[in-house]
């Protein structure tokens, strides 16, 4: 069915680039887009049968619409019948051809994926380090392979620290100074140009990005969101965040960066280029490889993309994004940034058995990290909209300096908050018995380990909340790994000693006698696994992650129950993630197709737009002119047709691209005038014979392609037609004169089974028809009469009403809380333009 447009408030135009397309006209004064001509499917004989008419050979839909999954996947259809009915070996190759495009775009995106997050990851290492030294002779090699080849246990003279670089043993108070002073300096200044970067250039390469995938995959459209120019700020500004110490993560933003090379590596390709469905079936495989070199989990990755972000996900996909992890992990581990030679990152050794009474604590990890993920989710929600109510938001390079500054402030101080978090949770995913830098298996100083681990957690819980949002590429899978695994090794810490001090216990009977019962680096495992399961909400995905993250696959049984509790606990108190409440904040048109709605009472027609407040074209001979006039006065994306003002029988829908391509073509192939009479069905179909000479309209090469199996002539023809025979049609007197008038039929531009409903149908299964049909639209109907019209965006304003009264806020009333709240015009990144929807309100 032809595309009807999005509201123009949700419009997202930062670098004048389309996001899709990469072409702007201006015409009309309104952001345009390439012209593709839209086909039609009308079979050569209009009196004979009613069918529906072809799909578009290929679609604009400028940022801030969605697309039609229907109408993309029967595009593809009829794409597809045509290269199949290509003879000999022409066709041969042809298929071939096509047939190995997506998986040429696919291998070329893994390989990509896999060597930038190969140099982000040793730019990252390199200027991490940078706060607290310098390799002596070659500083520009991170502390990791400056001393390589080195015991752990031995010193590494190579690498010096600031305050060793300007003093020496003697100048105590100097070294100090200097080594906090730099430590800040640096922190700061990474900060600073990565969110410079961001403001000045790419303003869509802040935060994670995953919201807008999940977004974009189901089927809305961002002008910018995966421009080359995102792509290069986001790739640069990650590994500055990353090092300014802020309590972030570069795993989620690597997901977008791996999007915007798929994005990149399919445009040469203009049948998955044009095609929203195909587009974004690469885009699935783009984030399962972006999750892979992130984690070094490729199963992981396509279990996420599966999961958590997509929302149509064919078996063909499947396969793809399965392909596209392999190869960035393949070229990941060839790379080896790290110089290990493995690719988990976090290796944990737990070959102990574990004992029965080790489900307690375990089970109140998991119920732990589903509260507190919740709490954060409520805690970061909240400082959003603060930081909109008190604008903040007109100050982004200045918050995240202060942001940086603080952090640098208090995180020097304590020894587990001043190192990386990567390399932090390294340590605590260790066992004891190797070698522990920081202290964490020292017997005789366990409380106070203890209480350095719970104020990491805590200090890095408030960091992060008021973090991630800033202005700055930030990931939340990092911060939130290292806050549950500190809670979760204090837990170990604290039950290793009870087993200790109660060894002769019943409880503690099945224990060895040398007392080496409780890992805990296994109940850091399961801390971090808990806590993002409690932001995230993700489950099977999260345990694959995880036990490929660490190898431990002998505590995969012990994950999986600490991400059920911690799932089940999170839902209990808030039914979304941390994704699904940055969609809500931004006021992105996503309806997640995870999501029940439950409201009886509520009718299609208690939301939707009336029919009276919608421009509709009536079959009752418009003239051009009149056509033009609709379009100038009106910005809607498409317009119901109506047999007659008066009864408005449904005949079908247009496009305004497609009534401005009909008009534009009709105006290049043939001789109309304004005066010249425009229909909407067939004359058959009405009771009435064309008279007069019948000149047909060649289609142009565009629409040609896409229909060369039907009698196009017949399908677009300029017609003459009598004002006699009009007024036999709609039962009138016949006009005097029997000159006859120049007519064209645009049933071929028309979509003459648009999707309708009554208008009395339940507005909860109206959701479910949006949610699995990935309808943008539908038309509702009483006996068969137009009686409104519901888009996406009139779905998705109409359910985030419903939980905004469910929900009140916790630092401010209700009154200043619509106040902070941006409408779609006023979020951030946002910018008027476009075409609006009917229905939009």
């Amino acid at each position: 069915m032809p595309e009807p447009h999005e509201a123009s408030t949700s419009t997202h135009t930062l670098d004048g680039q389309s996001g899709w397309n990469g072409r702007t006209d201006g015409a009309n004064g309104f952001p345009s887009f390439p012209k593709h001509i839209f086909s039609s499917l009308n079979p050569n004989d209009h009196s004979s049968r009613s069918t529906a008419p072809l799909p578009p050979a290929s679609a604009t839909v400028p940022g801030g619409s969605s697309i039609d999954w229907t109408q993309e996947y029967a595009r593809e259809r009829l794409r597809k019948s045509l290269i199949l009915a290509t003879p000999g070996i022409r066709g041969v190759v042809v298929r071939l051809w096509v047939a190995s495009k997506p998986w040429v775009v696919v291998v070329l995106t893994g390989m990509a994926t896999g060597v930038i997050a190969s140099c982000l990851d040793i730019l990252s290492a390199w200027l991490s380090d940078l706060r607290l030294g310098a390799c002596r002779d070659m500083w520009w090699m991170s502390r990791g392979l400056c001393c390589a080849g080195l015991d752990p246990q031995e010193t590494c003279r190579a690498w010096r620290t600031w305050g060793e670089i300007v003093g020496d043993e003697k100048h105590v108070v100097l070294r100090a100074l200097t080594q906090y002073s730099v430590y800040i300096a640096f922190a700061v200044a990474f900060a600073l140009v990565s969110s410079a970067f961001v403001n000045m250039f790419a303003p869509f390469a802040f935060h994670t990005g995953i919201p807008e995938i999940k977004v974009l995959l189901g089927g809305y459209v961002m002008d910018g969101f995966l421009s080359p120019i995102t792509l290069l700020i986001k790739s640069l500004g990650l590994p500055l965040a990353v090092a300014s110490g802020l309590s972030l993560g570069k795993e989620g933003p690597l997901v977008h960066v791996a999007c915007c090379i798929g994005d990149a590596m399919l445009r040469p390709f203009a049948s998955l280029r044009d095609n929203g469905a195909r587009h974004r079936e690469i885009l699935s495989a783009a984030a399962a490889a972006g999750v892979s070199v992130a984690f070094g989990a490729p199963l992981g990755g396509v279990l996420f993309s599966l999961e958590e972000i997509s929302t149509f996900f064919p078996g063909s996909t499947l396969w793809q994004s399965f392909v596209c992890a392999i190869v960035a992990a393949v070229t990941l581990q060839y790379i080896d940034p790290f110089n290990t030679g493995k690719l988990a990152l976090f290796t944990v050794h737990a070959s102990q058995v574990w004992r029965g009474f080790e489900l307690v604590p375990w089970l109140l990890l998991g119920i732990a990290g589903g509260i507190w993920g919740a709490w954060f989710i409520r805690l970061n929600e909240e400082w959003e909209r603060l930081r909109r109510a008190s604008g903040m938001r007109q100050w982004p390079i200045t918050e995240v300096g202060v942001l940086a500054l603080f952090t640098a402030v208090v995180s020097y101080l304590v020894i587990y908050m001043r190192i990386p978090s990567a390399e932090l949770v390294v340590n605590l995913f260790q066992d004891c018995g190797g070698v522990d830098p920081y202290g964490l298996c020292d017997a005789s100083n366990t409380s106070s380990i203890v209480f350095l681990l719970l104020l990491t957690a805590f200090a890095k819980t408030l960091l992060t909340a008021v973090t991630f949002g800033a202005s700055i590429p930030a990931g939340i899978f990092l911060p939130s790994l290292t806050i549950g695994a500190c809670a979760g090794r204090a837990v170990g810490l604290v039950m290793h000693q009870i087993q200790k001090a109660n060894a002769e216990s019943w409880i503690f009977a099945d224990c060895p006698a040398d007392g080496g019962c409780i890992n805990p680096s296994v109940y850091a495992v399961i801390g971090a696994a808990s806590a993002l399961g409690g932001v995230t909400r993700m489950t099977i995905s999260l345990v694959v992650i995880l036990f490929e993250l660490t190898g431990a696959i002998d505590i995969v049984l012990q994950l999986m129950m600490a991400v059920m509790v911690a799932k089940f606990t999170g839902d209990y108190i808030s039914k979304e993630g941390i994704y699904e409440t940055w969609i809500n904040l931004r006021n992105y048109p996503f309806l997640n197709n995870k999501a029940d709605y439950r409201r009886d009472t509520v009718l299609a027609r208690h939301v939707m737009t009336p029919s009276h407040e919608l421009a509709c074209i009536s079959d009752e001979g418009w003239t051009l002119s009149r056509l033009e006039a609709l379009l100038d006065e009106h910005e809607y994306r498409g317009f119901p047709v109506v047999r007659t003002e008066r009864d408005r029988l449904v005949l079908g829908y247009i496009s305004r691209a497609d009534l401005q391509d009909a008009i534009e073509h009709a105006r290049r192939v043939v001789a109309v005038s304004p005066t010249t009479l425009c229909y909407f069905s067939a004359p058959d179909r009405r009771g009435r014979r064309a008279r007069g000479e019948q000149i047909p309209i060649p289609l142009d090469p565009a629409r040609a392609s896409t229909t060369a199996t039907f009698d196009l002539d017949l399908e677009a023809s300029h017609r003459r037609r009598t004002p006699a025979a009009a007024a036999e049609e709609r039962d009138e007197p016949t006009p005097g004169g029997t000159a006859a008038e120049p007519w064209i039929s645009l049933v071929p531009w028309m979509d003459e089974i648009p999707v309708n409903l009554s208008q009395d149908t339940p507005m909860e299964v109206v959701v479910q028809m949006f949610q699995r049909l990935g309808l943008r639209f539908v038309l509702l109907t009483r006996r068969g009469m137009l009686a409104g019209l519901l888009t996406k965006m009139d779905l998705h304003r109409h359910i985030q009403g419903e939980r905004d009264e469910e929900r009140g806020s916790l630092f401010f009333p209700r009154s200043r809380q619509d106040e902070a709240e941006p409408r779609p015009s006023e979020t951030p990144l946002m910018e008027r333009g476009g075409h609006v929807e009917q229905g939009y309100r």
